[in-house]
């Protein structure tokens, strides 16, 4: 129940991003919370790569307590001192590239995605080895059961679990998920690199590049190749590097697509041949990748689209890949699932701070649902449309990470 003379409490399924995001505000506003991780423990499964922090940046650093590290301790260049940049080239023209670089005024940060879940860890208790199976509500609580045997008993409860989502299913039922698998293939490859091979992709993008090519180019259809850098290894001559290949695909949406029982050498050679025309500054990270560098199966591209009518408002909420999981091609998944969870943080104060109930807790709440669906939806869609109608291909990136794209000058770096 709420009233002004009980705080609420939040149970919080999910302990990525969007939930330790959430945790932090709660933490600062003083409203109590739990939050669960199925993981086993904080590092027991890749963190993923690199995420683009931009136009939540002062909203942020606002929302969380006052003990917190400085968040440039997520920087994922650090020790080096380069400024964020995502640069875009065609991929026969190394010498031509627009994109945007961080000014310094903080409006772009690229974050190593396991440092900022260390920054929002810092004082959070997450308990992990927790997979809920089943959630119950009524109108005045709600309660989690896990594998483990246990339960948990709330006020509210948060699906910030992901992609596959029990508590997106639970809001849905007894309809079916709306997640669904989309036409879009991928070949993945991390390595890493040293001294002048760094420098040269640090020249070619500080922090990421996108290399786009049609038809014309491959002889088999339109391709993006997006490289990132994920770590800086503290002799700041050495990082990990990632590489994707995407191409809009068909076949992909079932399980049968070849690159899903495809060998590593597969992969790789299929890369390589796929990426035969590129300009050689391109390939070259490619070629410098080793067949155990190949990530097998490659990514499955999925996303869901939810509408107010789908789920109800009250005490179960959802954020982030929860509420609108989408592809990674234009930079917003991360950053909208801390804009919902900054935004149901501030719903979740006001709920505790007049003490609604009934109604006016169910308006409070709807209000929430509304705006980070609507906002959820077109993010979606910008990311799916990004390669599956080829936008990316053919208008490149006039606006990336809340700024304008622009001519990017060439530049020559030595480690």
């Amino acid at each position: 129940m709420t009233s002004k003379d009980h705080t609420p409490h939040v149970l919080i399924l999910g302990g990525g991003i969007g939930g330790l995001t959430l945790a932090q505000a709660l933490r600062k506003k003083g409203i109590p919370f739990s939050i669960f991780e199925r993981d086993s423990e904080q590092n027991s499964r890749s963190q993923g790569w690199s995420i683009g922090l931009h136009t939540i940046l002062d909203d942020l650093k606002a929302s969380i307590p006052d003990d917190m590290p400085s968040l440039e301790t997520v920087f994922h260049l650090h020790p080096l001192k380069f400024p964020s940049q995502l640069a875009v080239y065609q991929a026969q023209d190394p010498s031509q590239r627009h994109g945007v670089t961080d000014d310094g005024a903080g409006k772009l940060l690229r974050a190593n995605r396991r440092r900022l879940r260390e920054f929002l860890s810092t004082g959070i208790q997450v308990e992990f080895g927790k997979q809920a199976t089943g959630i119950q509500e009524d109108h005045h609580s709600v309660a989690v059961n896990f594998t483990d045997g246990t339960s948990a008993n709330g006020d509210f409860l948060v699906g910030a679990d992901g992609v596959h989502s029990i508590v997106r299913r639970h809001l849905l039922y007894p309809n079916e998920d709306k997640l669904k698998r989309l036409p879009i293939a991928t070949i993945v490859g991390e390595v890493t690199l040293e001294n002048e091979d760094m420098a040269r992709q640090l020249e070619l993008g500080h922090s990421c590049y996108i290399v786009r090519a049609d038809n014309n180019i491959t002889g088999s259809g339109d391709l993006v190749m997006f490289v990132g850098v994920n770590d800086v290894l503290p002799d700041a001559k050495s990082g990990l590097y990632y590489w994707f290949l995407i191409w809009p695909d068909e076949a992909a949406t079932q399980g049968s697509h070849w690159t899903a029982t495809a060998s590593q050498q597969e992969l790789l050679s299929a890369a390589r041949a796929m990426t035969k025309n590129f300009a050689p500054e391109f390939k070259a990270i490619i070629e410098k990748t080793s067949v155990g560098g190949m990530r097998a199966p490659p990514l499955v591209m999925h996303d869901v689209e939810l509408s107010p009518e789908d789920i109800s408002s009250g005490r179960v909420a959802l954020l982030g890949d929860a509420a609108h999981c989408m592809t990674p091609f234009s930079g917003q998944g991360g950053v909208t699932a801390i804009r919902d969870a900054l935004d149901l943080a501030r719903a979740l104060s006001r709920v505790a701070e007049d003490g609604l109930r009934g109604a006016g807790l169910e308006a409070v709440m709807a209000k929430y649902r509304d705006t980070m669906l609507e906002r959820g939806v077109r993010a979606v869609q910008l990311s799916r449309d990004a390669i599956t109608k080829s936008n990316l291909v053919r208008e490149g990136a006039p606006f990336a990470y809340g700024q304008c794209s622009k001519p990017i000058p060439l530049e020559k770096i030595r480690l």
